[in-house]
């Protein structure tokens, strides 16, 4: 069970054993949703959550986007810190897990939502920005990431596997380089909407710009 002074690798740990369970409990909306779609055209690109406690007394918001063809599945865990805040990791069984910081909760909460209380602002957040694009610095530890409202900055806890989401950003405040960066990332989440891809295929590596002579 995830507590409140877990780090972001334990929690992702605990999470891992929370998914076949998981996974079992939404068959059955997966499949309702399915037959949704077919007959209502209008439930297309519409995001979806749905809330699971596990077992093991894991609490998840499975975030869900229905397209032509496929339904886009991103699964979340959440929890509170020792602190009160509310953070939550991005599971993905074969890629990149994201740990996200209350700090982007409040953020995107001062420029989105500044109405509801935490958790309603979290769900908000998980809904309508399930789909990241991610790019990575090869000379340290720097990851970004890129989702429909904005752009988060964060590191690597574990490299390629575990990355660490600390600070958000919205469009308007973009430096120059960042918004050709933020262009790149839109564009993968682009990608990921199409129903053949290789899993993880779409993350590119990112290289800080070279210092001019």
């Amino acid at each position: 069970m995830i507590v409140q002074t877990h780090s972001p690798e334990q929690v992702v740990r605990e999470a891992f054993r929370d998914l076949p369970a998981m996974w079992n409990k939404l068959k059955q909306p997966i499949e309702r949703l399915q037959r949704s779609v077919r007959k209502d055209r209008s439930l297309r690109l519409q995001p979806q959550l749905h809330e699971y406690r596990s077992h093991e007394g894991n609490n998840w918001l499975v975030a869900i986007l229905p397209t032509k063809k496929v339904l886009q599945i991103a699964p979340f865990v959440w929890y509170r810190g020792a602190d009160g805040y509310y953070r939550a990791a991005r599971i993905v069984q074969d890629g990149v897990c994201f740990h996200i910081s209350h700090h982007v909760f409040e953020q995107y909460a001062a420029r989105f939502n500044r109405t509801g209380d935490g958790l309603s602002r979290m769900k908000e957040f998980i809904r309508e920005n399930m789909d990241f694009g991610m790019e990575y610095c090869l000379d340290n530890d720097e990851v970004r990431v890129g989702v429909r409202h904005g752009y988060i900055i964060g590191k690597w806890v574990v490299p390629h596997k575990l990355a660490q989401l600390i600070t958000f950003v919205d469009h308007g405040k973009l430096f120059e380089e960042q918004v050709e960066q933020m262009d790149r990332l839109d564009q993968q989440r682009a990608d990921g909407l199409r129903p053949l891809r290789t899993p993880g295929g779409n993350v590119k590596p990112w290289d800080l710009p070279r210092p001019t002579e």
